[in-house]
Parts: structure tokens; C-alpha cells; sequence
């Protein structure tokens, strides 16, 4: 397991979307990938990525389930839909990661305190 002090050397702003959400480096391409251009299907996502569409959607349904790409369904006229895909504003992003990193600053401070109360000599 790396410690806080590790994590904080390696620190660049793929891995914080890497580390807040869970996801890989294959992941950001694709987040990437939707911020330039505006919504896009995932045979445009995949030949821009050079990934096969299974791969693609793969990662398209974990930064859906990050909330950080949203799926938008298109109709068809004659009938029929398909879906676009478009990742959620860098700055709505950052907000949210700042509110996660505020409340585990808060919970570790916390959880300090907690300790200093257990074991603290005074």
C-alpha cells in the first residue's frame, strides 16, 4: 500500500482523476478524447483512440459510472436511436474533487484527533 507521503511525490493531474475516481490510464484518453469536440458515438471514440470498441465502451461505462461522462440517447428519424457520449466540464470536475478531498481532510483530521485523545501522553 502506498503512503499519503508516496502518493504526494507522484502527484500529476491524470492520476488525480486516476486516484478520485478509480479509473486507468486508458480511462483519461478517453475522457480526453470527449472534452475535445463535443459529444461523440463510440465508433468516433474508439478510431480516434485506437482502441477497439469493446475497450472503449468499457471505459466509457466506468467514467459514466465516475459520473465525469454522461451518455445521451439520439433518436433516429424513421426510428431507431443511438447514443453520444460527452464528458462533464473540467471545472464541475475539479469542484467535485476538491468537496472529496475537503471532507477526507476533515475526516483525517478528525481521525488525528481521535488518536491524540487515545494515546496522547498529556
Amino acid at each position: 500500500m502506498k503512503t499519503i507521503r508516496d502518493s504526494l511525490t507522484i502527484l500529476s493531474c491524470d492520476n488525480v482523476l486516476e486516484c478520485f475516481y478509480g479509473i486507468n490510464e486508458s480511462d483519461v484518453e478517453v475522457y480526453r478524447i470527449l472534452l475535445s469536440g463535443g459529444p461523440k458515438k463510440i465508433e468516433e471514440i474508439s478510431s480516434i483512440a485506437g482502441k477497439s470498441e469493446n475497450t472503449t465502451y468499457k471505459s466509457l461505462q466506468k467514467l459514466m459510472m465516475a459520473g465525469i461522462v454522461i451518455r445521451e440517447k439520439r433518436l433516429i428519424k424513421g426510428g431507431g436511436y443511438y447514443y453520444t457520449y460527452r464528458a462533464v466540464n473540467p471545472d464541475q470536475v475539479a469542484n467535485e474533487m476538491r468537496e472529496i478531498l475537503e471532507n477526507w481532510y476533515r475526516k483525517v483530521v478528525d481521525t488525528i484527533e481521535e488518536f491524540r485523545r487515545k494515546y496522547g501522553g498529556g
